[in-house]
C-alpha cells in the first residue's frame, strides 16, 4: 500500500493507540457506535500524547478528522486479500457535514495511520491505483447486467473454479492441453461444498464469502433452476447426471489462472435507530483484463441477489463514485428517532484542558474554561 500517491491536498496522519483518548479529549466528542474506539478516562489522565499527536491537533482539520474517526455517519470496512494478495482490513469513514473521506488504517507497528481525502472521487482515484486493475475497454458483458439470485453466481464461480482445478491436474498429470471439463452432478455439488468449507482464499468462490464482510450471513440454497440459468449463461451444461464446463467458464478460467490480481470486498454501515446496520455489501475481483464488481442486495424474503458490473479503472471509479454518493444521501437527513436513539447521553470535554464536562454546569470544573 502506497500512501505517498494521492492527490496534492491529501493530509496524512500517525497516531500512537494512546493517542485515542487525548483524541476524545481535545475535541469534546463522546463517540458513537460505528467508531472501533471508546473513550479511557483514567488511561487519559495518566498518559501523555504521542510525539506524533501535535501535527494532527493543529491542523485545520483537526475537528473535522476527529469527527469522522470518534463519530462517523457512514463506515465502510473494507478487506482486501484473495488470490495470492496479502491480507488488508481498513476503513473509510463520512459524516454529513462534508464531502471529505478519512481512510484508517493499522500499520504493521500497531500505530494508526490516518489519511485525509478532499473528497471521495479522489479517496477512489488513490484506492483504485492500489486495489484495482486498469484493465482494458470493452470486456464483453457476463451475466446479463440484471439482478441474479447469488445462488447463480456461487454456481458460476464454482465453474470457473473448477476450471482451474481440471487445467492444474491435466500439468500435474502431462496431459497436455486437451482437458476433461466433465464432473458428475454429485461430484459438483460435493466439491461446491468443500470449496465453501474450505475458506481458501486462493479460489475465486472461497474468497468471496471469506473477503465480503457478512456475506456469510446470505442463505444459499442451491436449486435446479439456479443450475439452468448458469447453463444459458454459458457456463456449463447438462446431460445424464454429467456436467460439462462451458465456453465462458473455460474463458473466465483462463483469466484467472493467468491474470488474477486481488480481491476487495466491504460493507458500508450506519447507525439506525441506534443500532448499526448494514446498507451495501460489494465484492471486487481484478485481473489483468478488467475488474468485476459484485454489489449484493437482500430480499424481502431474506434472499440474496447480486448485480455484476466489469469496467477498467476510470469506469470504476465513476461507478464507485455514484454508489458513494447512494450512500451519502441515505444518511444526509436521519429521522429524529433515530437521532434520539444514539449512544446514550453524550459526554462533552473541555476543549482547553480536556476535562469532562458537565451539562448543569456552564465552566469547566478543573480550568474555569466557559463550556
Amino acid at each position: 500500500m502506497d500512501m505517498n500517491q494521492g492527490p496534492a491536498n491529501l493530509e496524512v496522519f500517525k497516531l500512537a493507540t494512546g493517542d485515542i483518548d487525548h483524541l476524545f479529549r481535545r475535541s469534546g466528542l463522546a463517540g458513537n457506535p460505528l467508531s472501533a474506539f471508546r473513550y479511557n478516562a483514567e488511561q487519559a489522565a495518566l498518559s501523555s500524547p504521542s510525539q506524533w499527536f501535535k501535527a494532527l491537533a493543529e491542523s485545520p482539520a483537526f475537528q473535522s478528522i476527529a469527527r469522522q474517526l470518534l463519530e462517523p455517519d457512514l463506515k465502510i470496512f473494507f478487506h482486501s486479500g484473495g488470490g495470492h494478495a496479502a491480507e488488508d482490513r481498513y476503513y473509510a469513514l463520512l459524516t454529513r457535514e462534508n464531502d471529505t473521506v478519512l481512510a484508517q488504517f493499522i500499520n504493521s507497528e500497531g500505530d494508526l495511520v490516518l489519511l485525509h481525502f478532499p473528497d471521495g472521487k479522489s479517496f477512489l482515484e488513490w484506492w483504485a491505483g492500489i486495489y484495482a486493475s486498469p484493465g482494458m475497454d470493452q470486456y464483453p458483458e457476463v451475466f446479463g447486467g440484471g439482478l441474479l439470485e447469488s445462488e447463480v453466481l456461487v454456481c458460476a464461480l464454482h465453474c470457473i473454479d473448477l476450471y482451474r482445478r481440471f487445467y492444474l491436474e491435466s500439468m500435474l498429470d502431462y496431459r497436455g492441453a486437451a482437458l476433461d471439463v466433465s464432473i458428475s452432478s454429485a461430484d459438483f455439488v460435493q466439491l461446491l461444498k468443500r470449496s465453501l468449507a474450505s475458506g481458501d482464499k486462493r479460489w475465486l468462490l472461497p474468497a468471496l464469502f471469506e473477503i465480503t464482510p457478512g456475506l456469510k450471513n446470505i442463505p444459499v440454497a442451491l436449486k435446479p433452476e439456479h443450475l439452468k440459468k448458469i447453463e444459458k449463461l454459458g457456463f456449463m451444461t447438462g446431460k445424464e447426471s454429467v456436467f460439462t464446463l462451458g465456453e465462458r467458464s473455460r474463458l473466465m478460467g483462463t483469466e484467472f489462472i493467468s491474470a488474477w490480481m486481488s480481491a476487495t470486498g466491504w460493507q458500508a454501515s450506519a447507525l439506525i435507530k441506534g443500532e448499526e446496520r448494514s446498507l451495501s455489501r460489494v465484492f471486487l475481483a481484478a485481473t489483468a483484463f478488467t475488474n468485476h464488481l459484485f454489489s449484493f442486495e437482500t430480499g424481502k424474503g431474506g434472499e440474496g441477489r447480486f448485480h455484476h458490473q466489469v469496467g477498467a479503472a476510470p469506469e470504476l471509479v465513476n461507478i464507485l463514485l455514484r454508489w458513494m454518493e447512494g450512500l451519502r444521501r441515505a444518511v444526509a437527513t436521519p429521522s429524529k428517532s433515530a437521532a434520539d436513539a444514539g449512544a446514550g447521553p453524550k459526554r462533552k470535554f473541555c476543549g482547553q484542558c480536556g476535562g469532562e464536562l458537565r451539562p448543569d454546569k456552564k465552566f469547566c470544573p478543573a480550568c474555569g474554561t466557559p463550556a
